[in-house]
């Protein structure tokens, strides 16, 4: 299948950060990783593999987490390392998980849509960087040792809905789509930015939890943020393009009114952790404070929001 990607995110590569292998997350170990798996790992089996009973099939459990939150195999590259150095002891045996990280991908009848979470640090510097005018381009599958990435799968779904009413076509949906990407939000008060955070707060399902929005939120804004955001417009635009290209929720929700109102809940839970951050800092907002703010918005919004209760407009 063709293959489609944002312009700015067609050159990501892992520099191994370790961001995603020190989150405390729990990687499921497909049944045919195991063995490559304990030929590098170097140790019995009950040392790094957790059994869990309740696993799906193709999964024989998941890798052992330290109190830190670091995954077991995870290692800090020696000092003067080159950047494509791993930070994972088993890398070329990582499970499938692993190696998809920080592609978010959704394959539809046009083919495989691309896009990243830019909680991966590499991911989130790529939107600071110059680039041509925002495009979808054709590039190589995100994943090269499997025919078809993981994501969303909807090759069998009707086109996206251009109205409650009325699908689109897929021709439709793509050009839609590369006028959206290119589209800027309409400014909004800090009252409706506080609203659209609340709704993706409150679609983390428990037990997990995210933080309410800091207090004084609109005096914060106007004292931290409001005179620094217009020099950050191409970073916050291409990050808002990022959530409307491979969006899942033009198939799970009522198309590209949710694909739209989907981005204008990122746009406003960014704004709300671009002020979380300027506070902690004791600082107005920069390029590395945003950079913060862009990767705790999508470890909000791809990790830990639900995405079905998104789309659907059911949050509590």
């Amino acid at each position: 299948m063709r293959t489609f990607w944002l312009n700015f995110h067609l050159g990501y590569a892992c520099r191994h950060s370790g961001a995603c292998c020190t989150s405390g997350w729990p990687i499921p170990v497909e049944h045919d990783r195991v063995i490559p798996i304990r030929s590098l790992a170097a140790r019995p089996d009950t040392a790094w593999l957790i059994a869990d009973p309740n696993a799906p099939a193709e999964v024989a459990g998941t890798l052992a987490v330290r109190p830190n939150g670091e995954c077991t195999f995870f290692r800090i590259p020696a000092s003067g390392a080159l950047p494509s150095t791993p930070g994972c002891a088993v890398h070329p045996a990582r499970p499938s998980s692993c190696s998809h990280f920080p592609y978010v991908c959704l394959i539809d009848a046009r083919g495989v849509h691309v896009t990243l979470s830019h909680y991966c640090p590499t991911a989130a510097s790529m939107l600071f960087e110059p680039a041509q005018p925002i495009a979808i381009i054709e590039g190589p599958s995100p994943v090269l040792d499997r025919a078809l990435p993981e994501g969303l799968d909807a090759r069998d779904s009707l086109p996206p809905l251009e109205t409650p009413t009325r699908l689109m076509t897929f021709d439709a949906f793509t050009a839609w789509e590369r006028t959206a990407i290119a589209e800027v939000s309409a400014p909004v008060s800090p009252a409706v930015s506080i609203d659209r955070f609340e709704c993706v707060r409150r679609s983390v399902p428990q037990p997990w939890s995210w933080p309410e929005a800091p207090p004084d939120f609109a005096q914060q804004w106007q004292a931290l943020v409001a005179a620094r955001w217009p020099a950050f417009a191409a970073v916050v635009r291409r990050y808002r393009a990022a959530k409307i290209f491979a969006s899942w929720a033009a198939y799970q929700g009522d198309g590209r009114l949710t694909v739209i109102r989907l981005a204008d809940l990122a746009d406003a839970a960014l704004r709300v952790e671009a002020v979380r951050q300027c506070l902690q800092a004791g600082r107005a907002l920069d390029a590395e404070l945003l950079k913060q703010a862009v990767r705790r918005t999508d470890l909000l919004l791809v990790h830990y929001a639900d995405g079905r209760v998104l789309s659907s407009g059911t949050a509590p």
